[in-house]
């Protein structure tokens, strides 16, 4: 339930749960109560404003204390939204525009699931709008559009050939980008909790890499085996800085490892492999040694289930192994049943 307050001359906003006061003033007029009902030609005054006006002041402050990617949604709206609409009263908005703003991004060359993030940023404001009713339910201009189709890509694992010879390759490599792939590796991790990891996360007495603040929001412990704690007692330790991996920044860990990446997947034949694949590998290879997809989620750190569930068909092997156990024991009945037929009953003693 969301409260509001009315006074004279002036008129609080909706508030969502735990959302700051934001007050709005309007001209001096006569409020029967707190239940009364907000006229439409309320509903379009400097309460919001034009698009860049309610995300500047309304959305952002929602989505700040709800999305630790808020920045992501900033830009979208900054770059994407307000060069077309950010003037605009967004009851103003008709569907047919934004259908064709959309497809104007694919026309940029933007990709197509960069063009659905971009549009799916949209209708959450327009979500809020709603609630806020700056715009009447069932009024949103993205109402009805439909993101783009996207052409499932398959999923590339490094064979177990290809791994080793990447793993050789890194090993030669005294480059802090080579460590940083190595432990991607060998402990299944995403690429910015290797690269923001510091050495007070290290605890090597307990075989963990700690993530303070993982994805999901939660902390997460890393598990280390033999080769991944070899690889940390090797990088190189540079004395008052507190990154595994410090960057070119002072003060700041190593942001990217794409040049050094790119240049060695192609000397490697490998050029089709992106950094995020090495965690599928990770997984591919536990899942087809027989782990229960239940360890595989602990190991990656999917707070949903369902995320792992994707990785579910690399265990078919190991699945028609374990059905071709229950054809054996059957097989060996039958056996046994041809072998008690064929056999000649041993005479009886008079």
């Amino acid at each position: 339930m969301f409260p509001s307050s009315f006074h004279i001359g002036m008129r609080s906003t909706n508030l969502l749960p735990g959302e700051p006061h934001m007050t709005r003033h309007y001209s001096t007029r006569s409020v029967v109560s707190p239940s009364s009902q907000i006229g439409d030609s309320d509903r379009h005054t400097s309460d919001s404003g034009n698009l860049d006006a309610f995300v500047s002041n309304i959305y952002l402050p929602h989505v700040k204390l709800r999305k630790r990617s808020w920045h992501v949604d900033e830009r979208i709206a900054r770059q994407h939204l307000s060069p077309t609409f950010g003037a605009r009263e967004l009851a103003d908005i008709q569907r047919h525009e934004v259908e064709d703003w959309l497809h104007g991004l694919a026309s940029s060359g933007l990709a197509p699931a960069t063009c659905n993030r971009i549009l799916a940023v949209f209708k959450t404001i327009c979500s809020l709008a709603e609630i806020r009713g700056v715009l009447s339910a069932g009024q949103s201009p993205c109402m009805g559009v439909s993101p783009f189709k996207i052409r499932t890509q398959r999923e590339r694992y490094l064979t177990r050939d290809e791994a080793r010879r990447l793993m050789r390759a890194l090993e030669k490599s005294d480059r802090p980008e080579a460590f940083a792939i190595r432990l991607l590796l060998l402990t299944g991790a995403r690429k910015s909790e290797v690269l923001k990891a510091r050495w007070e996360h290290v605890r090597l007495d307990l075989r963990l890499l700690v993530v303070p603040l993982s994805k999901s929001g939660k902390p997460r412990h890393i598990p280390l085996s033999d080769e991944a704690i070899a690889v940390i007692r090797s990088i190189p330790r540079q004395q008052g800085l507190p990154w595994l991996f410090p960057g070119h920044a002072p003060g700041k860990p190593l942001s990217d490892l794409y040049l050094f990446w790119n240049r060695l997947r192609r000397e490697l034949g490998l050029a089709d492999v992106r950094i995020h694949d090495l965690r599928h590998t990770f997984t591919s290879f536990l899942v087809n040694a027989g782990h229960s997809l239940y360890e595989v989620q602990k190991l990656l750190g999917h707070g949903d289930p369902r995320t792992t569930m994707r990785y579910a068909h690399l265990g078919q092997a190991s699945l028609v192994a374990a059905a071709q156990t229950v054809s054996a024991c059957l097989a060996r009945h039958d056996n046994e049943n041809a072998r008690r037929k064929t056999t000649p009953p041993i005479p009886r003693r008079a």
